[in-house]
């Protein structure tokens, strides 16, 4: 069974780089849509995980209907002291991984799962379900978009989660990093099995941090 886990920020930080859409009614009707149809579309386990305190109430029918394989995650950043060093730099990989490994650590639907999936919650996949059911996720490390410079989706088997996921945004030479996307290629080529996707087209999707417009994945 697959978890995909959705990393969301409602409320942003404008002291961190790239946060063109920082309109909190325009991000939360981005990730609505996105996630609604992650939930009624698909079968995958969904952990949607937010790192500014938003509940997404509006989701409250769907929390129950879906119970069995939906949950919300939400924490925020600031409170927490071990979250600190975010508060300490503008990259957000620094906080993107941060609440990756929160949802990880709190929740109860992932780890009956042998494969995870981060996704930025913004983003609808219509067709990776389909083209993940070719594969026996089992035989593959990891996981990766077609394009490996960018960081929208990026996967680990559940025995490498903490390796590919690892909050320390350290490249090869031990020496922190910023550029997210850079850690997770530099990571996923640790590894001989890469399932490596093909392509996706997705719904015109307005990227969070930059004024540019998403239609692939």
């Amino acid at each position: 069974m697959t978890t995909i886990i959705l990393t969301s920020t409602v409320n942003v930080d404008l002291r961190k780089c790239g946060t063109f859409q920082s309109n909190v009614n325009d991000r939360l009707e981005t990730y609505l849509k996105s996630i609604l149809q992650w939930l009624t579309k698909t079968q995958f386990k969904i952990v949607l995980v937010e790192n500014s305190g938003y509940n997404f109430d509006e989701l409250n029918n769907e929390k129950i209907l879906y119970k069995n394989r939906f949950e919300v995650i939400t924490f925020v950043e600031k409170d927490l002291a071990e979250a600190q060093y975010c508060a300490n730099t503008a990259a957000k990989g620094n906080s993107e991984m941060f609440a990756i490994n929160y949802a990880f650590n709190n929740s109860k639907i992932i780890h009956s799962s042998n494969f995870v999936i981060k996704i930025t919650a913004r983003f609808f996949i219509n067709e990776l379900e389909e083209f993940l059911n070719q594969f026996d996720l089992d035989k593959y490390d990891c996981l990766t978009q077609q394009n490996r410079d960018r960081c929208e989706m990026v996967g680990s088997h559940y025995k490498n989660f903490h390796y590919i996921f690892d909050r320390k945004l350290l490249n090869q030479n031990g020496h922190y990093w910023g550029h997210v996307e850079d850690i997770w290629k530099m990571r996923s080529s640790k590894f001989t099995n890469i399932l490596i996707c093909k392509q996706f087209e997705i719904d015109p999707t307005q990227r969070g941090g930059i004024p540019e417009i998403y239609y692939n994945i």
